[in-house]
């Protein structure tokens, strides 16, 4: 599960990578950065457990 958590993420990032930030319209803009957001928060949840319980 956690590695489709992550190429779920990666495909959210590099959608939003693609973004041409000088033609979008402020509606893709938050939606991108949205999807962002999310995307990094999943990933940092998935790695909080491990980093805790290496300690």
């Amino acid at each position: 599960m956690e590695q489709a958590v992550v190429i779920v993420a990666g495909q959210s990032l590099a959608a939003a990578e693609t973004l041409s930030l000088a033609d979008a319209a402020p509606e893709e803009l938050a939606y991108h950065l949205g999807a962002v957001k999310r995307s990094l928060r999943t990933v940092l949840q998935l790695l909080a457990p491990v980093e805790r319980g290496g300690r």
